[in-house]
């Protein structure tokens, strides 16, 4: 590992155990300050309104200008804005924040694959791809129980403040970091949407010249979309189906974090030994099938098994598509790409989340977690199907990324 890798590497941890302190401490926070669950889930709807507003156009934006200083900016500015969180007076203003962090997070996503995949060798890939998803998996342990501590005796400031600091150290990592890329400062035309549709018109071209991965990353995003269906509901599903109380229930989401960093602190050591498409496609049907027991369970053990399964193979299956994306997609047009993608996906998202509170209220939590993780089951196999498939292999073997800037 060079210097550059291991300074990003450190920067993303910092950032990873920040994300789970701030998700701990702005639930805590509005719930303090208003005493509304509703308030609280309003949290979640906010972020989510601000991808659907900014993403269609934020691509064009993040792949034209220099993604190290725009990095930078955004870092800053989410550090800024966390840090003003416990200054807010009411919770017009709190929202205001958590909007215009959702901007920065949309930013961000657009931003951070192409910049990795720029700064990586190809044949690190794999490897600092798991060793990046052992940290942000690590920190999903970590971070919550750091979070945990310092609201015992105190309020949800003092957490809020860490996770600025957090955001103010992956700024300074990226600081530290080369420019990479090329620039295109010109959008070609003197009216901004223009620009727009003709970039959606070159990401649609894209789809349509790569339907492989077309057919895997819509496949993908819908075992996203149904995982986080059934993700909404553990907590109902534990009590309900499971009868465990909050200490069972912390102990099951514990073991699917625990999978998830043995998995991916496991593939770190083996990655140049397991081909892309062993992780992309024996990965995504294990973990859905580890997510199908784990719905079907009747007992506390049952259930971590299944969550240990989908943990230790949905690491593979992540690392597997994140290394299969940064192999096909051009780092040119990963922005502009994703934001054709990323707001329809959100919009279901949306309503697969409320669809599934009515149908776990309706028809029962149980039939909804198996049903969740049926239709996970049924799309991770065709994505095992379209990767072995022998008219496939060659599209899916591993080899030197298309290189544009």
């Amino acid at each position: 590992m060079n210097v550059w890798t291991a300074i990003f590497v450190s920067g993303v941890g910092i950032s990873a155990i920040g994300d789970f302190i701030y998700l701990v401490a702005i639930n805590v926070f509005v719930l303090n300050q208003t005493h509304s669950a509703f308030a609280v889930a309003g949290l979640w709807v906010v972020s989510r309104i601000a991808a659907l507003i900014v993403g269609p156009w934020v691509g064009s934006i993040t792949d034209r200008l220099s993604r190290r200083k725009q990095l930078i900016c955004v870092e800053l500015s989410r550090a800024v804005l966390i840090g003003l969180l416990p200054l807010m007076p009411n919770l017009i203003s709190t929202y205001a924040i958590l909007f215009l962090l959702g901007v920065g997070s949309t930013f961000f996503s657009s931003l951070f694959l192409p910049y990795q995949t720029l700064l990586i060798p190809e044949a690190s890939r794999k490897r600092v791809n798991s060793i990046v998803s052992t940290l942000r998996y690590s920190a999903f342990l970590t971070g919550p129980a750091i979070a945990g501590v310092l609201l015992v005796n105190r309020d949800a400031s003092v957490p809020l403040w860490l996770d600025a600091v957090s955001f103010l150290a992956s700024a300074c990592s990226f600081i530290l970091l080369p420019e990479l890329g090329t620039p295109q400062t010109s959008t070609g035309t003197k009216h901004p949407w223009r620009a727009v549709f003709t970039d959606w018109k070159t990401a649609f071209q894209f789809f349509g010249e790569n339907r492989l991965f077309t057919m895997i990353f819509i496949l993908n995003a819908l075992v996203s979309i149904f995982a986080l269906t059934a993700d909404t509901q553990e907590v109902v599903f534990a009590r309900q189906a499971l009868h465990l109380g909050q200490l069972g229930y912390g102990m099951m989401v514990t073991s699917a974090g625990v999978g998830f960093v043995a998995g991916s602190l496991l593939l770190s050591v083996v990655a140049k030994r397991i081909s892309t498409m062993w992780l992309l496609g024996a990965g995504t049907i294990l973990s859905a099938f580890g997510y199908l027991f784990y719905a079907l369970a009747h007992s506390f053990w049952s259930a971590v098994l299944g969550l240990i399964i989908l943990g230790l193979f949905g690491s593979s299956a992540s690392v597997g598509f994140t290394t299969y994306t940064q192999k096909v997609m051009p780092v040119s047009h990963m922005g502009r790409i994703n934001s054709v993608v990323g707001p329809p996906q959100q919009l279901l998202n949306i309503v697969f989340i409320l669809l599934g509170g009515l149908v776990a209220t309706w028809l029962g939590v149980r039939d909804l977690m198996v049903g969740m993780t049926a239709l996970m089951s049924a799309a991770a196999l065709i994505i095992a199907f379209l990767v072995f498939s022998p008219s496939n292999q060659a599209k899916m073997k591993d080899s030197v990324p298309n290189s544009a800037s």
